[in-house]
């Protein structure tokens, strides 16, 4: 390895070797550029002529913002050279020498002057501007330029149209306000703006990076972000990048490889036909590690030097193309880190000065005269009024209210009159039609920008009589300083108009504080009824300064919030109020066992999405108590910067992001492409998502990530919660003691007093321990309403518990008395039963001797009934089985009977025909109608069975025969033919279907007539027997009712006995009982005698320290909620204190108060 000094090496040989490859570095496709060998020498001349001693003035005289090495101020200069000369502005090297040489002699002064002068401070810009001159207007040959005799050096660029060098004013933009066009993209042009973004694009369009830096607020990033986005239209792409102390390298390389294409198989770069911008801005903020390397810094320096990067999964090296890196950043200090050499020797450094007072009045006069031309003509000479009076206070600030280590937020820069004007510009003229609202709407706005974030009444003093000088100066006020900051609220917001949706909700002054209480109450309601944890807030006038603070702020465009003040101080509270006011959703992690950054980033993507995809406005509350790892501030000083996470979204979600967006960007006439569609999302959730951080201010933690995360206070409007006024404290007690019973209104008013005074002896011994022990204790708010709701319950608790010992006495003796009474009672009872017992004992022997002779009757009765109930069961018996024998017979005929009717059933007129019909009939339907006509009594022959047939009623003769009614003659005639084995139902059906049912009804007939022969005397036996058993039944039921007479007589006889006897039982049951509780009484009163007097004593007591519960239990919650971390002895000067305080205010409270005694369980036993 060979060491070789730079000073031996010199910085010559870069510029032989540059000047010999800038012909091909200028040529392109369209044109080649060729230098002479006369150019490439006269360039060498002016590089050695002028950087030599360049480099020594600057080295000696003047601080650069970031220090530079001689070969980056060279560098610098060759590649402003470079950016001028490209064909696009219309450079002709083939002119003759003697045209070509001055016109490169004046190229290369405008870029030797920002070459060498760009990075040095402003403050040297005039002694450089003399040296410049003299050095070049004083050379004899083509090297001397003459440069305009007005402005400095730096107030010029090279036409190279005319060849001269004319004033930056002559392409100065002209700025046109419009109402239409968010104030954020509102850009007025200025000398610096124009200056810088001429040279960045001077830069770019030779792929040289470039570094701004400067002072917070100079709008170095805006006019950087305003130029790229002027570049889009010329196939540039940008990619910003915010760096903050805790940036890992590996995000920074994500968002970069993120927007690449792949072009080949290692080889990436931008989209066809389009090239890359890298925005990072403030690149100094990532903080060292143990080698002292800032690793992103590192990683662009990586970039910078190789032309790309490794891939960190795979592990091969990318080369990316057709990509340039551009920086900001402030000057070093306050979280910010020096950077090294290696990277800075990359960039042309550019220093952006502070904003002269001209440029800042041109820059919001142009605004807000701009927007006031819609208001009456009166309104003229606000503008200046405005602007001249803001800016003033904001230099007079930022000269005098300096941070320190307990004010390391007092960082003020033009964000800070920005946002003063946005402010304004939320009024309409409708709201607005006199110069006073106007100037109270100024007052408002000031205040809100600057006077908010100050954290003592001296400051806060300091500032109203700043801003009370600017008004009695330029406003012509002549009301007092008390007037108009003491005496007055002065408040504007939109929230006076309740259910007011859109544009009905408009800006307007708040002209009666009472009317905007009650409707404060009227949305604290509405609240409380459709929220799930209700809150019970108490609008004092602090309270109602902040929530007007956060109303204004959730109402602007990328407004956000960084609240700063103690625990408990209503920071959460209020900005859930303030949403559920402006009808925001308020979103807010919950932390877990388990929770990290992949949750985090998970849950921040459902406010992206509302407010992005569903274009609705919403709150991230965001607490340091949740802050489980410093990338998520990282994470949110991204989202406040430039309002993208990086790593948060793969590719898989950007492309449903951007597919999503789509018609809201077609509705607004927004390019279609990737980027531009993904930044339109990123763009619209800036807009509708409100940050809302909620920090603590006491230890470093809060002041080292401020630092370390310039964004938490660059771009959010802060709000110091101070410590509450008395007024406050007065009116929370009032409002949460008001429920509470004490002994009465001088009483409860004393105790609301009393509150106030613990709360500020407390605050006054911390300070006095801090100074004697330097061991501070802070006293918040949260202690306040601790001690309140700590005496309710207590108060509660104690009073119970007292009236419940008082009660058991009382009751005690209550009940001595009652036995007393209960013992005479007695005495009464039992002289009065005496008597009545011995008459019920004679009754009862009388009514005993009646009910054993009835019985005796009873049973006499009762023997001849049960003589009598054997016969009858035994006759019934017999008559049962007669019965039973009578209808076995009758069994027997029965199916035969049935049959036959079903077989006449079956006949009907065509079968009497079939039968009528024969003229000689076959033998046996001959045979069959002889059957019949014997048993219907008519002759036998065949024409007398003709006759038969031919009746009309002949099939209802057969029905209703009398079967029982059959004639032994008839019998005996019909014999014959049931005896005949031919005549049977079968064979005759052979001969006639019809004849067979005539058959099978004659033989039915025969064989009943058999049966009813033998079961008749049977059937006239059974009903004798029946007749003979129901005489029996009824002389028995005579007996038994006889009996049933008898025995209810007995029973009625007995009970009436024992109802007696129980009687005469109970009787002398209470007598003796009385006669034992006589005893017991007697004994108990007695031996309880002496106690009663003590119980009274004791009740009384109890009564009398009820009363003094008040002050006493309000001591013992002031010790528990405050006294903690005192020592001994502040705590005993506390507490004697705290009790003479009562004492005077005429609080009840205890001779010898005493925690211990007060907040202990009382024994008061009965």
């Amino acid at each position: 390895m060979v060491y070789v000094p730079p000073e031996e090496l010199g910085w010559m040989p870069f510029v032989k070797t540059w000047v010999r490859q800038l012909g091909r570095e200028l040529s392109n496709e369209d044109v080649k550029v060729e230098l002479t060998p006369e150019t490439i020498e006269f360039v060498e001349r002016l590089f050695d002529r002028y950087l030599p001693e360049g480099l020594e003035y600057v080295r000696k005289n003047c601080k650069e913002a970031i220090p530079t090495v001689d070969i980056n101020l060279v560098t610098s200069t060759a590649n402003i050279f470079t950016g001028m000369c490209v064909p696009e502005r219309g450079v002709d090297f083939t002119k003759p020498a003697e045209d070509l040489f001055p016109m490169l002699a004046k190229i290369f002064a405008f870029a030797f002057v920002f070459g060498l002068g760009g990075s040095m401070n402003a403050v040297h810009w005039d002694a450089f501007d003399e040296w410049v001159r003299n050095k070049f207007e004083t050379q004899q040959d083509e090297c001397m330029v003459k440069f305009p005799p007005q402005g400095l050096v730096f107030d010029n660029y090279m036409d190279i149209q005319s060849e001269i060098l004319q004033p930056w004013e002559n392409i100065l933009p002209e700025f046109k306000y419009s109402a239409a066009v968010p104030y954020f993209e509102l850009v007025v042009p200025t000398i610096d703006t124009t200056r810088y973004s001429f040279i960045l694009e001077t830069l770019l369009n030779v792929n040289r990076s470039s570094h701004f830096t400067g002072g917070s607020g100079v709008v170095k990033s805006a006019s950087v972000v305003s130029k790229l986005n002027e570049l889009g239209s010329k196939k540039w792409m940008q990619i910003p990048i915010n760096f903050s102390a805790q940036t890992p390298a590996i995000d920074t390389q994500y968002i970069i490889e993120s927007k690449l294409e792949k072009k080949r198989k290692t080889r990436f770069g931008a989209p066809m036909g389009n090239r890359i911008v890298v925005f990072v801005d403030d690149v100094n903020m990532p903080a060292k590690e143990t080698y002292s390397a800032q690793p992103p810094v590192e990683l662009l320096r990586q970039f910078q030097d190789m032309k790309g990067f490794y891939d960190r999964k795979k592990l091969f090296w990318k080369d990316i193309e057709d990509t340039t890196l551009c920086c900001a950043c402030a000057p070093t200090g306050g979280g910010r880190q020096e950077l090294t050499p290696r990277f800075v020797r990359h960039f042309n450094i550019l220093n952006f000065p502070q904003p002269g007072d001209e440029v800042m009045r041109t820059i919001f006069s142009s605004i807000l005269g701009g927007f006031l031309e819609a208001f009456p003509s009166e309104f003229k000479g606000v503008t200046k009024s405005s602007v001249d009076s803001t800016i003033e206070v904001y230099e007079r600030v930022s000269e005098e209210l300096l941070p320190t280590p307990s004010k390391s937020h007092y960082t003020f820069n033009l964000r800070d009159v920005s946002k003063v004007f946005q402010g304004c510009l939320m009024i309409s003229p409708a709201q607005c039609q006199s110069k006073p609202v106007f100037r109270d709407l100024w007052i408002h706005e000031v205040m809100r920008v600057f006077h908010d974030r100050l954290i003592d009444d001296t400051d806060k003093g300091y500032f109203t009589q700043l801003v009370y000088e600017m008004l009695r100066m330029r406003w012509d006020v002549s009301d007092s300083h008390d007037d108009l900051f003491v005496e007055r609220k002065n408040f504007f917001g939109d929230y006076m108009r309740m259910g007011a949706t859109g544009d009905d909700r408009v800006y307007e002054q708040v002209l009666d504080t009472d009317k905007m209480h009650n409707i404060l109450l009227a949305y604290l309601e509405d609240y409380n009824a459709s929220a799930t944890n209700q809150m019970n807030l108490v609008f004092f006038a602090d309270a109602m300064e902040h929530l007007v603070r956060l109303c204004r702020i959730l109402r602007q465009p990328r407004g956000n919030a960084m609240l700063v003040g103690v625990g408990g101080s209503g920071k959460q509270s209020m900005t859930r109020f303030a949403c559920f006011m402006a009808e925001y959703k308020c979103f807010s992690i919950e932390l877990t066992r388990s929770y990290g950054m992949t949750e985090f980033r998970e849950d921040l993507k459902n406010p992206y999405k509302m407010a992005g995809i569903d274009g609705d406005n919403c709150c991230f509350l965001f607490t340091d108590s949740q802050i489980m790892s410093e990338t998520q501030l990282e994470d949110i000083n991204n989202m406040l910067n430039s309002g993208e996470v990086p790593g948060m979204y793969g590719n898989d979600d950007k492309e449903k992001i951007i597919a999503d967006i789509r018609p809201y960007a077609q509705e607004r006439g927004i390019p279609e492409t990737r980027e531009a569609l993904y930044q339109a999302f990123v763009n619209r959730v800036r807009n509708n998502l409100h940050i809302v951080l909620c920090m603590c201010p006491v230890g470093e933690a809060f002041r080292s990530r401020c630092r370390q995360n310039p964004s938490l206070i660059g771009c959010t409007t802060i709000d110091w919660y101070t410590d509450w006024p008395e007024a406050a404290l007065h009116s929370v007690a009032e409002r949460f003691l008001e429920k509470v019973k004490l002994e009465n209104d001088e009483v409860h008013a004393s105790v609301v007093e009393m509150c106030v005074t613990i709360h500020t002896s407390i605050a006054a011994m911390s300070e006095r321990m801090f100074t004697e022990l330097r061991r501070r204790y802070y006293i918040t708010p949260k202690s306040y309403l601790y001690l309140i709701n700590l005496y309710v319950q207590l108060l509660a608790e104690k009073r119970e518990e007292y009236t419940e010992a008082r009660d058991r006495l009382l009751n005690g003796l209550m009940k001595l008395n009652e036995t007393n009474e209960v013992v005479d009672t007695l005495r009464d009872e039992i002289t009065r039963m005496q008597p009545i017992l011995a008459e019920k004992a004679e009754a009862t022997a009388v009514l005993l001797v009646q009910v054993n002779k009835d019985k005796e009757e009873a049973e006499k009765v009762k023997a001849v009934v049960a003589v009598e109930e054997a016969e009858v069961k035994k006759s019934t018996a017999e008559t049962q089985a007669i019965k039973d024998d009578a209808e076995a017979d009758l069994a027997e005929a029965l199916p035969a009977l049935e049959a036959a009717q079903k077989a006449l059933n079956a006949l009907n007129k065509n079968d009497i025909v079939e039968i009528k019909g024969f003229v000689k009939p076959p033998s046996l339907v001959q045979l069959t109608m002889e059957a019949v006509c014997t048993l219907l009594g008519e002759k036998t022959d065949w024409d007398s069975a003709k006759k038969v047939l031919t009746d009309g009623n002949f099939l209802k003769r057969l029905f209703d025969y009398d079967k029982d009614a059959i004639e032994p003659k008839v019998l005996k005639q019909l014999k014959k033919y049931v005896d005949d084995p031919v005549y049977t139902p079968d064979q005759v059906a052979k001969q006639s279907v019809a004849a067979k049912s005539l058959c099978m009804w004659s033989r039915a007939m025969d064989l009943y007539a058999k049966v009813a022969k033998v079961v008749g005397p049977k059937q006239q036996a059974l009903r004798e027997a029946e007749e003979s058993r129901q005489g029996m039944q009824a002389a028995l039921a005579e007996k038994q009712a006889q009996l049933k007479a008898v025995v209810d007589n007995v029973a009625a006889l007995e009970k009436q006995l024992q109802d007696a006897m129980d009687e005469q039982q109970q009787l002398k049951d209470d007598m003796e009982l009385s006669e034992k509780r006589l005893v017991r009484a007697g004994k108990l009163t007695s031996a309880l005698g002496d106690e009663a007097v003590r119980w009274d004593e004791t009740s009384k007591k109890i009564g009398e320290d009820m009363v003094l519960l008040i002050g006493d239990v309000f001591l013992g919650a002031a010790c528990v909620s405050y006294y903690g971390a005192f020592t001994g002895t502040y705590r005993n000067e506390i507490v004697d204190h705290w009790v003479e305080e009562a004492k005077e205010r005429k609080i009840p409270v205890s001779e010898s108060f005493s925690l211990q005694s007060t907040l202990s369980f009382s024994n008061h036993n009965a």
